[in-house]
């Protein structure tokens, strides 16, 4: 005891030292050139707001992968990097449940978070130490063992470090500013989880936003969020490389790795304030999980497969598909106990998901709002539009992509489009088609997780053509993030197998890896070109303005919003055709329009034009924000174009402009 108190004498004495030491070098030496009462460089307070940004967000995951650890501890684990995954992943969903509670009881409050997070790091510090320890160990476990896995480990690197810098900018995305930021900051602000029937998208489930309500209410800092979501990211990079390693060696793991971050926008998420890779995460860890349990065959990891897909359904509800998947492989793998297997799945699932329930049927009406019981400011109406049902494949005629959804979207999905709307390169949902080809140059445990994958991805694959069949929301390549571990799996082993293909009378491997080296550097270029586009670098290091770097990537969006801080205090905006209001004035209330039917709804419910102008002005509306862009394009696709037509030809008869920028926004006031 003394020793120990003689050693913390002496690290205090160093520390403290250092501290003196350091200060006053700098007084002298001012880095920055900072004179007595000027102030702080922008670059200094950009890049100290980053580092405190990280140090939030590795707080927050060393927090939960202590409680992850803790809850996990009577499981016999695979691997370290399949460990590290799981304890992590399991810990930030349990995290989010306990915020869930708090915010339900009015306890949504920064404060509190801060409490807890000092009290678990405490309470669980042996744990914590033990994951931060296996996080450090898996970094030096990396081996440089030829050119190829080192290019692998090089551009791996160079693409995350990409992803981190543009995520710790401010949100510049379409759904971060639409529902994924303004969910945490409105329950911040309320101090509680409260409904708000004006954007529906709070009504679902939001295990990822509870995380961000926690981040961004440490310190108020929104750009804590994007990192947070990119540790998501890294959590399911690992857990699948973990596996790959595991069952087919070093190379294919970092295949693995580089056919998801090959795919456009799932790197791109990486940077984003968003929530899929949160289903990444939990379909990496289904996969692990699935596996684990055919090898040991113990009930608490079919237990632990239900948590995950509960959790996974708290962040989109389309990941209940997960459940489909581990219910085949089940039934696969112990035909005879399907009955209760599936009950222990399902209670767990279940149970876990539960509190959510909870959530949407008080404050919503609905367990799973919108979805099948309609609930708050939702009808039948509402939910057709939502689906675009008349634009799925089989109404546009394209009911011949069906069978090859997965080839369909690799060619036809495209970055910021309809349909698809996901770049995903050209082998991250085409490769594991390989492996009939190259069965036999796999070696037996290869094998086994192929059959594995192939079990879990099958029925994703399945469930994806027939949601893609009938709603054009189905079909987006975004929904079925959880389905890319499992294609990275197999895909990956499916290079494994074409390593060991004859190489007379032709060498298909050589020809097929050159053509991956070619792609994954145009692919390389198209990533980098829009790290370049975005100036993150430029803004962090305090080269760029903020109003700059916004307008960079949001357009006339930021400013128009801004702009609503002259108004009159109490102000309330209504926005039409605009979804967006996280950059809404606090002096101000801004209505979304949430599914762009502000202007058609009333009238489909038998109002005049005339009357709805009527409602809006005894709604309390002060003012209407039309963006000009957004209405032009929504008229092409709109469900309601006759109604929506009339608004334009009637804005002169009951309102008056306030100001313009000519092209995107004109902000209205009553005549």
């Amino acid at each position: 005891m003394r020793k120990n108190i003689g050693t913390l004498l002496r690290a205090l004495i160093i520390f403290v030292g250092m501290a003196g030491l350091l200060t006053a070098y700098y007084w002298v030496h001012r880095p920055f050139d900072i004179q007595p009462g000027s102030a702080i460089p922008d670059s200094a307070l950009r890049l100290g707001g980053a580092l405190l940004d990280l140090f939030t967000v590795g707080v927050i995951f060393a927090a939960a992968g202590g409680l992850g650890r803790l809850l996990l501890s009577r499981l016999d684990m695979p691997s370290r990097a399949e460990r590290f995954a799981l304890e992590g992943g399991i810990g930030l969903g349990a995290l989010a449940l306990i915020v869930l509670a708090l915010g339900l009881v009015g306890l949504f409050r920064g404060v509190v978070f801060g409490v807890g997070l000092v009290a678990a790091l405490v309470l669980l510090r042996h744990q914590v130490i033990v994951w931060l320890r296996d996080g450090r160990d898996l970094l030096r476990s990396i081996r440089l063992e030829n050119m190829t896995i080192t290019l692998a480990v090089i551009f791996t690197g160079v693409l995350l470090v990409m992803a981190l810098i543009m995520a710790l900018t401010p949100p510049t995305h379409w759904d971060g500013m639409t529902y994924h930021l303004v969910a945490p900051t409105r329950y911040l602000r309320d101090g509680r989880i409260l409904a708000h029937p004006d954007n529906y998208y709070l009504g679902l489930s939001q295990n990822v936003e509870m995380l961000y309500g926690v981040a961004i209410g440490l310190f108020g800092r929104d750009t804590t969020a994007a990192p947070l979501h990119w540790g998501l990211g890294l959590l399911g990079l690992i857990g699948v490389a973990g596996l790959m390693r595991r069952f087919a060696g070093h190379a294919a793991a970092w295949m693995s790795i580089l056919l998801l971050l090959s795919a456009y926008n799932l790197w791109a998420l990486f940077g984003w304030s968003y929530v899929d890779l949160g289903t990444l995460l939990f379909g990496a860890l289904t996969m692990i999980a699935s596996v684990r349990w055919r090898e040991t065959r113990g009930r608490g990891w079919i237990v632990l497969l239900g948590v995950i897909i509960g959790l996974a359904m708290g962040v989109k509800y389309t990941t209940a598909a997960l459940g489909l998947a581990v219910g085949v492989y089940l039934l696969r793998h112990e035909p005879r106990q399907i009955v209760r297997n599936g009950l222990i799945l399902g209670v767990a699932a279940a149970l876990t998901f539960g509190l959510w329930a909870v959530k949407g049927t008080v404050l919503y009406g609905n367990p799973v709002y919108p979805f099948f019981f309609n609930g708050v400011n939702w009808d039948a109406g509402r939910a057709a539009a939502f689906s675009f049902a008349d634009r799925s494949l089989i109404a546009t005629g394209n009911g011949w992509q069906v069978p090859i959804v997965p080839i369909a979207a690799t060619i036809f999905g495209q970055d910021n489009t309809d349909g698809f709307g996901f770049t995903t390169g050209v082998w991250l949902l085409t490769a594991f088609l390989l492996l009939p080809m190259v069965w036999r140059g796999l070696d037996e445990r290869a094998r086994q997780l192929a059959k594995d994958s192939l079990t879990i991805l099958l029925p994703l694959i399945a469930f994806w053509m027939v949601t893609a069949a009938w709603s054009i929301t189905g079909m987006q390549t975004r929904l079925m993030v959880m389905s890319l571990p499992a294609f990275a799996v197999a895909g990956s082993l499916g290079f494994a197998g074409l390593a060991n293909f004859p190489k007379k009378p032709l060498d298909i491997n050589w020809m097929v890896r050159a053509a991956f080296v070619l792609t994954f550097a145009l692919g390389f270029s198209e990533q980098l070109q829009t790290f370049t586009r975005e100036q993150s670098a430029a803004y962090l290091t305090g080269q760029l303005a903020l109003d700059d770097f916004m307008y960079t990537n949001t357009g006339a969006y930021y400013g128009a919003l801004q702009n609503l801080a002259t108004l009159p205090a109490g102000s309330q905006v209504r926005l039409m055709w605009e979804p967006r209001t996280y950059y809404c004035p606090s002096t101000v209330t801004c209505i979304p329009d949430s599914l762009f039917d502000h202007w058609a709804r009333p009238q489909l419910y038998g109002a005049t034009p005339q009357e709805v102008f009527a409602q809006f002005r005894e709604s309390g509306d002060d003012y209407m924000l039309f963006f000009h862009s957004g209405y032009d394009l929504y008229l092409n696709v709109s469900h309601h174009a006759d109604q929506d037509r009339l608004f334009p030809q009637m804005i002169a008869d009951y309102l008056t402009p306030v100001w313009t920028d000519e092209v995107r926004y004109t902000l209205y006031t009553w005549k």
